[in-house]
């Protein structure tokens, strides 16, 4: 299958870009400050995107540029091209309460439309706190590098809302499964189906690190409501979360 990526060069994307030159699929990569790429291909993965809620107050047209507007130009190619496209999106962006959710919840508006209009065929990705050694970002990374340099975590609310936490590693293995057609286009939440609170994660790290974190408390953030749609099967031998905790306390202690 010849395969389109954008954003190759962020966390995910690097990831997936790292296991196509694996796989034995035809492969182009481009980053937001490349040119789209003119050849045909049979699929799009559209992972170029930003994605940091508290950025997207500051530059919200920025967002729009590099989210939404990006979105548009591989769906017109997707239509001309007949081409197929996967759209990942925040498990939780049912109500837009910032740039990046609203581009989030339009983009995925956009695909559905294309699809109605053009018949373009998609799989967008509802995607729960995705983590891994190279992320910078996220609850994982930010309590592991907490309780290693000594600092306290900052906890909003009570600390016992429940979320789901999957390895990166186990995503790229469902972008497999799409690009071996083993999976039929819609719209699909990517999980573990394990919840895990704020607290029950960093009770995790404590024992990874053996240490004890010192705790802040915040006023809570509101959340947007979860938007169930169908779970794609949960795969055998995922990485449990004890164990992505240990692989990225590793990580950044070699850093």
């Amino acid at each position: 299958m010849k395969v389109l990526l954008s954003g190759h060069k962020g966390f995910i994307g690097t990831q997936i870009f790292n296991w196509l030159k694996t796989s034995d699929h035809e492969f182009t990569g481009f980053d937001k400050d490349e040119k789209i790429p003119g050849d045909r291909f049979d699929i799009i993965l559209n992972f170029g995107a930003r994605t940091l809620i508290r950025k997207s107050r500051e530059f919200p047209y920025e967002y729009f540029l590099d989210n939404l507007d990006l979105t548009l130009k591989l769906l017109e190619k997707a239509r001309k091209e007949d081409s197929a496209i996967v759209f990942p999106t925040s498990g939780s962006v049912m109500e837009a309460t910032n740039p990046y959710s609203l581009s989030k919840r339009q983009g995925e508006e956009w695909v559905k439309l294309y699809n109605k209009m053009y018949g373009v065929r998609y799989y967008i990705l509802k995607l729960y706190n995705i983590y891994g050694e190279t992320s910078t970002k996220g609850a994982v990374y930010l309590f592991s590098k907490a309780a290693i340099k000594g600092e306290p975590a900052i906890i909003f609310g009570d600390g016992s809302h429940k979320r789901d936490y999957t390895h990166v590693s186990d995503l790229v293995r469902y972008i497999s499964l799409i690009l071996s057609n083993n999976v039929d286009p819609g719209i699909y939440e990517v999980g573990t189906g394990i919840g895990t609170s704020v607290l029950e994660l960093i009770s995790m790290i404590e024992k990874e690190c053996k240490t004890t974190l010192a705790k802040v408390r915040r006023d809570f953030i509101v959340q947007e409501a979860d938007d169930l749609h169908s779970k794609l099967p949960i795969m055998p031998n995922m990485i449990q979360l004890p164990e992505g905790i240990k692989r990225v306390v590793e990580m950044l202690r070699r850093s």
